[in-house]
C-alpha cells in the first residue's frame, strides 16, 4: 500500500471516529442524533466519492505517464538497435567484399603459379 493510500485511509478513518464520537456525546435526542448521523454518513460517503475519484484520476495519470514513458524508452531502445544492427550490417558487407577480393586475387595467384609450373 503506497503512502498516499495510507494516508488517505487514515484520514478517513480519523473524519469517520470524530463525527461518530462528536454525534454520540453531543446532547440531543435519539431521533436529532440518528438525522445528524444519516447527515454525516451522507457527507462522509460524498466526501469518500470525491477522494476515490480523485486518487483513481491520479493512477490513471500515473499508467498513462508510465506507459507514455516506457513508449519512448521502448523505441529509443528500437532505435538504437536498428542504428547498431544497419552498422553491424554495413561492417559485414564490406568484409564479405573485402575477403571475396582476396579470394579473386588467391585464385590469380594460384593460376599464374600453376601456369608457371606447367611451362617448366
Amino acid at each position: 500500500m503506497s503512502s498516499d493510500s495510507k494516508l488517505l485511509l487514515g484520514l478517513i478513518l480519523g473524519a469517520a471516529t470524530g463525527a461518530v464520537a462528536g454525534l454520540l456525546l453531543a446532547p440531543a435526542s435519539g431521533k436529532e442524533t440518528r438525522e445528524n448521523i444519516s447527515d454525516k454518513a451522507s457527507e462522509l460517503k460524498s466526501d469518500l466519492d470525491k477522494k476515490f475519484n480523485e486518487l483513481s484520476q491520479k493512477i490513471q495519470d500515473l499508467d498513462g505517464e508510465s506507459i507514455a514513458e516506457f513508449k519512448e524508452k521502448f523505441n529509443d531502445v528500437k532505435d538504437s538497435v536498428k542504428e547498431k544492427y544497419d552498422q553491424m550490417a554495413a561492417k559485414v558487407k564490406d568484409l564479405e567484399k573485402e575477403l571475396t577480393a582476396k579470394m579473386d586475387k588467391l585464385k590469380k595467384e594460384g593460376k599464374t603459379v600453376e601456369a608457371n609450373a606447367n611451362s617448366i
